[in-house]
C-alpha cells in the first residue's frame, strides 16, 4: 500500500475500491483494500476511516498477513495524526515501523519514518523530526524510489526552514525540485518552488522570492490547481503585508477568487483573517470588521474551532484599535473559553480512545487464553479416550500407550509454556497502561495551569477598568496580549529553553510593576546554564513569583524588591525567588496552606516530573529575618 504521505487522498476512489473489495476472494486482498479505503476517507469521513481501518486490522490478525497489518497500522496512524491524537499516531506508526523493519521492506519503512517525523514536528520536536526524516531518506535511497526521495527531501527542506537553517533548507528543496521535474509532477514542482520562495522571503530577498512565486504560479496554472494558485497569492500578500497593506489586499483578493473556484472554504477563512489584519493596519476598521465577521462565520460553519479561536483574538485587536476595553475583554474571554474547550475535548477523546484500545487488547488476550484452555481440555479428553480404548487391548497396544503418554507430557509442557508467555504479555500490558495513565495525569495538570494563569491576568485588567483606569487597562491588555502569545507557544511544549523562561518572567514582572508602584525586580541567570543551553518545564516558576508579589510585597510599605536567580546546585538546576516583603507569618501564609491554586498545581506537576525522571524535585521555603528576629522577607528555592 502506498504511504499516506506520498499518495494523494481522494474520496472519489472509494466507490471503486468498494467494488474491488466485494469482488475479492482472498482475505489478504480484502484487508489491503480496506486499508486503502480507510486512508482515502481520513479527511472527508474520519469515523468511517477508523471503522474500515480496524476491520482491515482484524482481517490481518485473522489471516496472519503482516503486509495488511502494517498497512492498517499506517492508515490508523495517519488518521490519528490528522485528528491531533499524537500518542495514538505514534503507537500505530511504530507498530507499522516494526513490521516493515522485520519484513525488510525499505519502501514502507521510509514512508513510516516520514510520517513519524511529521508527528514529531506537530509535537514541536524539530530535532527529532529532522532525525526521522533523514533516516527515511536513507531507506528511500536504498529502495531507489524516486517518488519517496523527492517527497522526503521536500519534508527535510521544510523542517530546516523552521529551525531555521536556510542554506540547508534550500539545498534539500532544490534536490526535491530536480526529482519532481524529472517525474513530471507539475503540482509537486509548484510546491517546491513555493517553499523556495518563502525561504527567500524569510531571508529578505523579495526579488528572488517574487521570481520563485511566479514560477510556482505557472506550475499550478499548467494543471489548473486553483488551491495552489491561491496559496501563491496568499503568500505574496503575506510578504507585502508589513510594507504595503494595500498591495497585500490585492493579492488576497486574487487568492480568495481561486479558493472560491476550488470551493476551498477553510482556505478562504484563513485569507479573510489576513484581509482583516491588513485593513486594521490601514485604519479601515469597518472593512476589517466585515472581513473578520465573514471569515469567522466560515470557520464556524466548517467547525474549525482553532481558527474560530484565532478570530476571537483578531477581533480583540480590532476592539483595542477602537478603544473598546469591554470588547477586548469579551473577545479575550471567548478566546480563553474556546482554548479551554479544545483542550478539554482533546483530552476526553484521547482518554476514551486509550481506554477503548487497551480494553480491546485485554479482551483479545483473554479470548486467546480461553481458546488455549479449551484446546487443552479437548486434548485431555482425547487422551482419556485413547487410554480407555487402549485398556481394552492393553497387551496388544502397550507400546502405543507409552507413545501416547509421552506425547501427552510434551503437549502439557508446551501448553504450560504458552500460558506462561500469555501471563507475561498481560503483565507487560498492565505496565504500559500505568505509564499512559501517568502521562495523561501530567497533561491534565498542564491543561489546568494555563487557564489559571490567564484568568488571573484578565481579572487584573477587569479591576483596572472598574476603577476607571481605562488608559492603564488598555496598555495592560496590550502587554498581556504579547504575554499570552508566549503562553500559547508554551502550551504545546513540555520544556522550554531557560532563556525563553527568563524573557517570559521579565515580561510578566513588567506588567505587574504597573500594578505595584515602587516595585524593583531582577531576573538573573548563571552564565554556565546559558552555555549548557539548559531547559526547564514551561510556566514552572511564574506561580511562585506571583505568590511573592501578592502575598509578600503587595501590602508592604516602602521599597519593594523581588529577585529571581537561576544557578547550578551540584548536578541540579536551582531557582531562587526572594522578596523583602512582610513574611509568611504576617501575610497569614504557612507551609501547609493551599490557597494558591497555581502553587498547588506546580507542586503536583513537579512531583510527576520527578517520578517520570526517577529523581527528586524539591520546593523549599525560608523565612528571612534580621539580627533582631524581625521578618525581612521570604525565599523559595526550586530544585530539579
Amino acid at each position: 500500500m502506498p504511504a499516506p504521505a506520498l499518495l494523494a487522498q481522494d474520496a472519489s476512489l472509494v466507490p471503486g475500491l468498494l467494488k474491488e473489495y466485494a469482488a475479492a476472494r482472498e482475505d489478504s486482498v480484502r484487508g489491503n483494500t480496506l486499508a486503502l479505503i480507510s486512508y482515502h476517507l481520513v479527511r472527508s469521513r474520519p469515523d468511517s476511516a477508523r471503522l474500515t481501518g480496524r476491520q482491515a486490522m482484524e482481517l490481518a490478525r485473522r489471516t496472519g498477513s503482516t503486509k495488511v497489518l502494517r498497512a492498517a497500522h499506517a492508515s490508523l496512524g495517519w488518521l490519528a495524526s490528522e485528528q491531533g491524537e499524537l500518542d495514538s499516531a505514534e503507537f500505530h506508526l511504530n507498530k507499522a515501523r516494526e513490521l516493515a523493519d522485520r519484513d525488510g521492506d525499505a519502501k514502507d519503512l521510509a514512508s513510516t519514518l516520514l510520517n513519524l517525523g511529521w508527528v514529531a514536528e506537530k509535537r514541536g520536536d524539530q530535532a527529532g523530526a529532522l532525525k526521522l526524516f533523514l533516516q527515511a531518506l536513507d531507506k528511500a535511497e536504498e529502495a531507489r524510489d524516486s517518488v519517496r526521495v523527492a517527497t522526503i527531501n521536500y519534508a527535510i527542506g521544510i523542517s530546516y526552514r523552521k529551525v531555521p537553517d536556510f542554506p540547508a533548507a534550500l539545498r534539500y528543496l532544490q534536490r526535491a525540485l530536480k526529482v519532481e521535474q524529472a517525474l513530471g509532477r507539475r503540482n509537486k514542482v509548484g510546491h517546491c518552488q513555493l517553499a523556495i520562495a518563502n525561504i527567500k522571503r524569510d531571508q529578505g530577498d523579495t526579488a528572488q522570492a517574487m521570481q520563485q512565486y511566479s514560477l510556482a504560479r505557472m506550475a499550478y496554472a499548467a494543471v489548473a490547481d486553483h488551491v495552489g494558485l491561491g496559496l501563491v497569492e496568499e503568500n505574496i500578500g503575506d510578504m507585502l503585508l508589513g510594507q504595503s497593506p494595500e498591495k497585500a489586499l490585492e493579492h488576497y483578493a486574487t487568492a480568495l477568487g481561486n479558493y472560491a473556484r476550488a470551493n476551498a472554504q477553510l482556505d478562504r477563512a484563513y485569507v479573510l483573517r489576513n484581509v482583516g489584519e491588513a485593513n486594521l493596519r490601514l485604519g479601515h476598521l469597518e472593512a476589517a470588521r466585515t472581513a473578520l465577521k465573514e471569515g469567522r462565520a466560515i470557520a464556524v460553519q466548517v467547525k474549525a474551532q482553532e481558527l474560530v479561536m484565532d478570530y476571537e483574538h483578531s477581533m480583540a485587536d480590532l476592539s483595542l484599535a477602537r478603544n473598546d476595553a469591554r470588547g477586548v475583554a469579551a473577545h479575550m474571554e471567548r478566546f480563553v473559553a474556546l482554548k479551554d474547550s479544545l483542550q478539554g475535548e482533546a483530552r476526553q477523546h484521547e482518554i476514551a480512545r486509550l481506554h477503548t484500545e487497551f480494553e480491546t487488547e485485554r479482551k483479545e488476550k483473554d479470548n486467546a487464553l480461553l481458546r488455549e484452555q479449551n484446546r487443552t481440555q479437548e486434548q485431555r479428553l482425547h487422551v482419556r479416550s485413547l487410554q480407555l480404548y487402549g485398556s481394552l487391548a492393553l497387551a496388544l497396544l502397550a507400546i502405543m500407550a507409552i507413545v501416547l503418554i509421552g506425547r501427552t507430557y510434551r503437549q502439557k509442557k508446551r501448553y504450560a509454556f504458552i500460558l506462561e508467555r500469555l501471563n507475561t504479555d498481560l503483565e507487560q500490558s498492565h505496565v504500559e497502561i500505568s505509564e499512559v495513565n501517568s502521562l495523561l495525569q501530567m497533561k491534565l495538570l498542564r491543561s489546568q495551569m494555563n487557564p489559571h494563569f490567564i484568568y488571573n491576568c484578565l481579572n487584573s485588567a477587569a479591576q483596572m477598568t472598574q476603577e476607571g483606569r481605562q488608559a492603564e487597562a488598555l496598555a495592560y491588555l496590550q502587554g498581556f496580549a504579547r504575554l499570552l502569545r508566549m503562553v500559547l507557544e508554551y502550551s504545546v511544549r513540555d520544556r522550554v529553553p531557560l532563556e525563553e523562561e527568563v524573557e517570559f518572567l521579565e515580561l510578566y514582572l513588567q506588567l505587574e510593576a504597573k500594578r505595584l508602584p515602587g516595585l524593583r525586580y531582577s531576573v538573573k541567570v548563571q552564565e554556565a546554564l546559558l552555555d549548557d543551553e539548559a531547559e526547564i518545564p514551561a510556566l514552572l516558576v511564574q506561580p511562585f513569583v506571583e505568590n511573592a508579589l501578592w502575598h509578600g510585597l503587595a501590602t508592604k510599605v516602602g521599597e519593594r524588591v523581588l529577585q529571581v536567580s537561576f544557578h547550578k546546585a551540584g548536578n541540579e538546576l536551582a531557582c531562587d525567588i526572594m522578596d523583602n516583603g512582610i513574611g509568611r507569618q504576617a501575610s497569614g501564609t504557612k507551609p501547609t496552606d493551599h490557597r494558591s491554586m497555581g502553587i498547588q498545581l506546580t507542586r503536583e506537576r513537579l512531583r510527576l516530573l520527578a517520578y517520570r525522571m526517577g529523581e527528586e524535585g524539591r520546593i523549599s521555603t525560608f523565612d528571612l529575618k534580621d539580627q533582631a528576629g524581625n521578618p525581612q522577607g521570604t525565599k523559595v528555592t526550586l530544585q530539579l
